[in-house]
């Protein structure tokens, strides 16, 4: 009987050891997900900024370069190898000046074959056009002398008629005077006939073969001006620019190879970072400075295209603009964006690709806690605070890597 007791309470305190065990385990683990997760950081690994209060300035500093207000490209017309090179970047060239000239053989073999052939075709023309020529003398002569026979017939009629009415003559040679002229009438008549008809053929023949020698004479005259465009020549005066080509460098048919700067004006271009796209608007306003002496620039035109994060703004001077600007030359631009406002801020840091402006590390003695905040705009040093930071405390602005994931951070000294 005392086995049996024994034997239950034996029973019973395993079950309650391992309820006390539950009970521990459930609030140690309690306890654990209440604690803060806490990362040990060491001060030199880590930079600290001071929250500020004063003048925001919406402004982008970017860094712009000279080109010409206009410039015309140089187009290759007939694609071949680089056979001559007469001119080099940034020389002043005059419209029709040549710059390089290209070969292709089987180009020029086909232009060759076509220009004999057409040259051909004119000479054969030509030949008929002298054949039609020589008909129109031959039927003349054959009019000319059937002319003739007809007054030399009429001569001597009249004189047949004289002798025969004043009964000298004979009424025989009277008779054969009279058959002879109207022969020769006839004959007259019938050669003016057909030389006429023979003419209205004969010059539709030659207007048609003219007109096909003229056609073939403009054929030939764009077969020429086609080879001439192995040559390529500068299309306008200017400053040659972007032209880096070499002996044997294969060109094609309509390839850019440089352009010619236009000497009216000039204009700067910018390489802008992604992020203003939508902030960056045409009609913006900005400075900068050349020796000692600020210039007002407007933004004159916006290249949406986006290549390696950067996208192209086009600025110009709105009055005066530096003396002696070169093609090339680089200045510091600083563009307005909107009106300067009293805000907090904080140094801009490499905290932001982690947080995304979201949150931060703020400073609370020897540890820095995790703060939920709100960023609006941004210029080259500063974020504009709009909650959840005051002036005078003390932020982490560098990298979060390591300790992104923690909630607070132990700052070792």
């Amino acid at each position: 009987m005392d086995t049996k007791i024994e034997k239950k309470q034996s029973k019973f305190k395993i079950i309650l050891i391992g309820v006390l065990a539950l009970a521990f385990l459930g609030i140690s683990a309690f306890y654990f997900l209440k604690q803060k997760k806490t990362y040990n950081v060491k001060a030199e690994d880590i930079q600290i900024s001071e929250v500020t209060f004063g003048k925001f300035e919406d402004v982008m500093l970017i860094t712009a370069q000279t080109q010409s207000l206009n410039s015309s490209l140089v187009n290759v017309l007939e694609g071949g190898a680089v056979k001559e090179i007469y001119a080099e970047d940034g020389q002043l060239v005059n419209k029709g000046a040549p710059l390089a000239r290209v070969y292709n053989p089987n180009t020029e073999f086909n232009y060759l074959n076509q220009e004999t052939g057409i040259m051909q075709q004119i000479s054969q023309m030509r030949n008929s056009l002298l054949e039609l020529k020589n008909q129109e003398f031959n039927q003349n002569k054959e009019l000319l002398q059937a002319q003739n026979d007809y007054n030399v017939a009429l001569q001597n009629f009249n004189l047949q008629k004289r002798l025969y009415d004043a009964e000298i003559g004979k009424k025989t040679d009277y008779d054969m005077a009279s058959q002879n002229l109207n022969y020769q009438q006839k004959r007259k008549n019938i050669t003016e006939q057909g030389l006429v008809n023979e003419r209205n053929s004969r010059n539709q023949q030659i207007s048609a073969i003219s007109n096909s020698i003229n056609q073939m004479q403009k054929s030939l005259n764009v077969l020429k001006n086609n080879k001439n465009n192995f040559l390529i020549l500068a299309p306008v005066s200017g400053r040659l620019s972007s032209f880096n080509i070499s002996l044997g460098q294969n060109l094609t048919s309509g390839e850019s190879i440089g352009k010619i700067d236009l000497m009216d004006g000039y204009k700067l271009v910018a390489k802008v970072d992604e992020y203003y796209i939508n902030k960056l608007q045409v009609g913006i306003k900005g400075t900068l400075e050349s020796n000692d002496k600020t210039y007002e620039i407007i933004v004159t035109k916006i290249l949406p295209e986006v290549k390696d994060g950067q996208f192209s703004a086009e600025l110009g001077f709105v009055d005066e603009k530096p003396n002696n600007l070169k093609i090339g030359m680089t200045f510091g631009v600083k563009l307005k964006l909107s009106q300067d406002t009293q805000s907090e801020m904080i140094s801009k840091g490499n905290f932001y690709k982690d947080t995304s402006g979201k949150w931060i590390f703020v400073i609370q003695g020897d540890n820095a806690v995790k703060r939920n905040i709100q960023l609006n705009r941004e210029n080259q040093m500063y974020y504009e605070v709009t909650l959840g930071l005051k002036a005078g405390e003390k932020v982490i602005v560098s990298d979060y890597g390591d300790f992104k994931n923690y909630e607070e951070l132990n700052i070792k000294k």
